[in-house]
């Protein structure tokens, strides 16, 4: 009775060890379990039993990260290593936002019926980081007006080109407009030759004139790439080179206008192809 008593005892020492090592993990609540059973059998002493390291510290030092990892992070992993999330990327801004290439087609539709007189002016839009702008603007003139001069019929041209430089402060009052202003400089070189009654003329040395200039515009987006744009200009004649010929008192200066006139008037209308540099944020 007594050796059955035992093997059955033997038997429950052994399931709750393994059990508690493997599943539970060694619970501390095994050894309170083992000695209420060893407490029934008070005559017979307690059978030997082989000593089994639990390694408790051990186990739980392996066991319980693994388990909080897995019981509160896991999902967190799975959604931040597996799940696709929007991210944005800052675009890269260049210096050169924009380039303008602009035509007067107003003064090319007046060349189809003018004779005496053909201009044809364009110019380049450099739109820079900001509100900055720098534009320059070029054409050519030729000019042959008529003249009485004395009873005689004088004939002069005046013909050459000219350049404008200009330092523009750009605003966007509109999503599809643009409004600027600011200060130009502007240089001219060309010949002047006179004629007297169908004389042959003499040569004649450049003439050089420089002037400043205050503009004000604004333009419109008609396509994707194509603005229309109005722009007046006040300019002041700073210098010039002196004309020997006392016939010829009043001329054409190519990119200003009457040599008499010390403050001009103008306007433009032009035609501006643009072209943009600036990069889309990319969404990943």
């Amino acid at each position: 009775m007594q050796c059955a008593l035992k093997i059955r005892i033997l038997l429950i020492i052994v399931v709750h060890i393994w059990f508690g090592v493997t599943v539970i993990g060694a619970n501390p609540h095994n050894d309170v379990l083992v000695s209420r059973l060893l407490q029934k059998e008070a005559a017979a002493p307690a059978p030997e039993v082989a000593h089994v390291p639990l390694e408790k510290d051990g186990l739980q030092k392996k066991a319980l990260p693994l388990v909080k990892v897995a019981h509160r992070n896991a999902m967190d992993l799975l959604h931040l290593f597996f799940v696709s999330k929007p991210m944005h990327i800052p675009s890269y801004t260049p210096l050169v936002q924009q380039v303008g290439v602009r035509i007067n087609w107003l003064e090319l539709l007046r060349n189809l019926w003018s004779k005496e007189q053909k201009r044809f002016e364009g110019g380049i839009d450099l739109h820079l980081r900001g509100p900055i702008q720098l534009s320059v603007d070029f054409g050519y003139l030729f000019d042959q007006s008529k003249d009485i001069v004395y009873g005689k019929q004088l004939n002069y041209r005046s013909q050459g080109r000219y350049v404008l430089g200009a330092l523009l402060y750009v605003i966007h009052p509109k999503h599809f407009t643009n409004a600027y202003f600011g200060i130009a400089y502007g240089q001219s070189r060309f010949d002047l030759i006179t004629f007297c009654n169908g004389d042959i003329p003499s040569a004649s040395k450049p003439f050089r004139a420089g002037w400043i200039k205050f503009i004000g515009g604004s333009e419109r987006r008609l396509l994707p790439q194509l603005y229309g744009g109005m722009q007046l200009g006040i300019a002041h004649l700073v210098h010039c080179t002196k004309n020997e010929d006392g016939q010829v008192s009043n001329y054409t200066i190519p990119g200003y206008g009457k040599i008499a006139n010390k403050i001009m008037l103008d306007m433009t209308l032009y035609l501006k192809w643009s072209v943009s540099f600036l990069e889309k944020k990319i969404v990943i």
